[in-house]
Formats: structure tokens, sequence, C-alpha cells
């Protein structure tokens, strides 16, 4: 028998905890309140060291990478978390590592201890999933740096002590800046998204920032940023997952339970069928991020990448909306879980890419 890996161990422990601590009443409040989460939980997942699970020992992080991560992510989907996990630990916690400056280290440290959040503005309202920036600017005015930009919805921002934005200066150069929400200029739009999660969409308008507020210091942003977006899609999968699997287990469970005709639905080929088919639909998505996982620091990572949100986002529509079905009308009251669970699916199909955007990438790469 092989000894369990790690990853393995780290992803039981979450689960675990998710389990014992996180129930529907949780979700539903994190999701009401002011921020979208509960401070108490967000307090405690830090102290599980989830937040600096990708994070270098010698900046008091775990050290671990995208597998110990997506672990974590899969126990994420599970209990529908509504605190910043991937936000922090799967995005701005890695990117602050990698950036290695003493600004970058001392908000890093901030945010893995939950002292602080911060969340990355880097996607552009009008831009779709090109993450080339071409709309958010940097000048030097003065002793300062104005920023001009109007982003795309981001999850977590409400709330957030910290913006990370992404903006090229005049020499084409990425700059990542560390703005705070009161600064001057900066509009804060909050909607909900499908899964009734918070959305903020910010605008900056001439915001005036001190010169020190730009956390690269010559780093070559561009490459990081691209590399942890792709880091996050590859959790996104992790977290329709394990979502998923929910979803398998307590379909097949309303179907022992549910009796039709005088036996349990279950007992219906048909319907033993279909569940067979989300079934499949779970272990090709999970295969697909076992190999991205795998071919990391490989030539064939961009690929892997791109095909595991292929197959991820369309499992999620597929097992999501087949949940819903063998439920009947129930399976869309927010009263059970399992509508729940369907649109956090939805929103997963569409995160850091959709599966078009994806299979475009995937063409484009192709030797």
């Amino acid at each position: 028998m092989l000894e369990p890996t790690d990853a393995e161990i780290l992803r039981d422990h979450a689960f675990k905890w998710v389990d014992e601590n996180y129930g529907e009443d949780r979700e539903k409040a994190g999701r009401d309140s002011a921020t979208g989460f509960d401070a108490v939980l967000h307090d405690a997942i830090a102290q599980q060291g989830w937040l600096g699970a990708m994070v270098p020992e010698d900046k008091d992080g775990t050290g671990g990478d995208l597998a110990e991560m997506a672990g974590i992510m899969q126990a994420v989907g599970r209990g529908l978390v509504s605190e910043p996990v991937l936000s922090i630990g799967g995005i701005t916690a890695p990117l602050l590592a990698r950036l290695g400056t003493p600004a970058a280290d001392t908000l890093l440290a901030q945010i893995m201890n939950g002292e602080k959040t911060a969340v990355l503005c880097h996607y552009e309202r009008d831009a779709g999933f090109d993450r080339g920036l071409s709309d958010s600017t940097l000048r030097p005015v003065d002793d300062t740096l104005d920023l001009n930009a109007a982003k795309a919805p981001v999850l977590d921002v409400v709330g957030a002590d910290v913006l990370l934005v992404t903006a090229r200066d005049a020499a084409g150069r990425m700059a990542l800046l560390a703005v705070t929400p009161d600064t001057r200029g900066l509009t804060l739009d909050q909607h909900r998204s499908v899964d009734q999660r918070r959305l903020g969409t910010a605008r900056f308008e001439g915001c005036r920032l001190p010169t020190d507020a730009d956390l690269a210091e010559g780093a070559d942003v561009d490459a990081l940023v691209s590399r942890v977006l792709d880091g996050a899609a590859l959790l996104v999968c992790a977290e329709a997952i394990g979502a998923m699997d929910v979803l398998i287990a307590e379909t097949e469970t309303y179907l022992q339970t549910r009796k039709q005709f005088g036996q349990p639905l279950s007992q219906f080929q048909v319907l033993q069928h279909r569940m067979v088919d989300m079934l499949m639909h779970l272990e090709e998505a999970q295969s697909t991020l076992e190999a991205a996982l795998d071919a990391q620091g490989t030539a064939r990572e961009a690929r892997a990448i791109a095909l595991a949100k292929i197959v991820c986002a369309r499992a999620a529509r597929y097992v999501s909306q087949e949940a819903v079905q063998l439920h009947g009308g129930i399976g869309m009251t927010d009263d059970l879980r399992i509508s729940r669970y369907f649109r956090r699916l939805m929103l997963s199909e569409t995160m850091f890419g959709d599966a078009d955007w994806h299979a475009e990438k995937y063409r484009q790469l192709r030797p």
C-alpha cells in the first residue's frame, strides 16, 4: 500500500475540518454578511494554514504547491465555503511571495495570519478573459502615481483591506499597486454573483497613489500574474470537483429514499445510467486535473491546464444540471443545498476563462 502524499494528507484534513465546522448555516451566514464571509471563520482558516499553503517555508508558509492547494479547494467546494480561500491562498499569497519585495513580504505576512485581506483586481471590464491590459494606465504626476482603470467584477473585493491592482506605465511595464478602499477616485459597485456571493466592480479614476504603492520594484509582473491566474484556473477545477462529489452522493441518497410505483427511484435502470454518466464526468474531470498538476513545470503545462478547464467546465454543467433534474422541482429551491451547489458550479464554469476560451487557447498551443 502506497503512503499518502502530503497533498492527500492536507486534503483529508481539510475535508474533516469542513465537515466538522462548516454546515449550511455557516455558508448562508457568510454570503449574507456585509463582507460576504464570516470574519471568525476566516481567522480559523488562516490558523489552519490554508492561506499560506503555496508560500515557501522561509516566508512562514507551509511550502506546498498547486497540488496541496488543490486539495484544500476540493474541501472549499465540498462545503461551499464563502471565505476568500481562493482569492488569498490561491492568488494573492503566491503572487506576493513570488514578488519577494519587502513591501510585498509585509503584506503577505498580514494576509496569511488573517490580519488583513487582499484581492487581485486584474481583468478589465470590457476585455473578457484577455489578460493583456489595454486600458489600465499608470503615469507619474509630480511625486505621485496617477491610476486610471476599469476592472471586471471580482469576488471577495467587497470588504477587502487592500486591492492589488495591475496597470501599465508609459513604457508598457505592468505594475502591481496596493490600493486601499478609501483612496480618492476609487468607486466600488457591489452586486451578487449567480451563487449569491458578493462581487465588486472597481473603477479607478485619477487615483493619486504614493510611489511606494507599486509593490513590483522592477519584477516581471506580467509573467507572475499570468502564472498565478493559470494556477487559479486549476484551483477552480478542484473546487468544482469537490462540489460535484457532494452532488453525486446526495443525488444517490435521494434516489434511494424517494419512491415511485412502490420502489425506490434508484431501482429504475434509466436513472442508474444517468448516475453512472454523472460519475464518469466527475472521473474525467479528476483525471484531467491530476494530469495538469503532474505537468507543472514541463512543456505540457499550458495545454494541460487548458484541457483541464475545458473538461471540468463541461463536467460541472452536466453534473449540476443532472442533480437538479433528478431531484425534481425541489432541486431549484434555496432551502435545498443542491441548488446552491448548482449555482456555485455555474460560476466556476466561467472563472479565469470558460470552456470556449480555453479550447481556443488549447488549439493555439497545438504543436
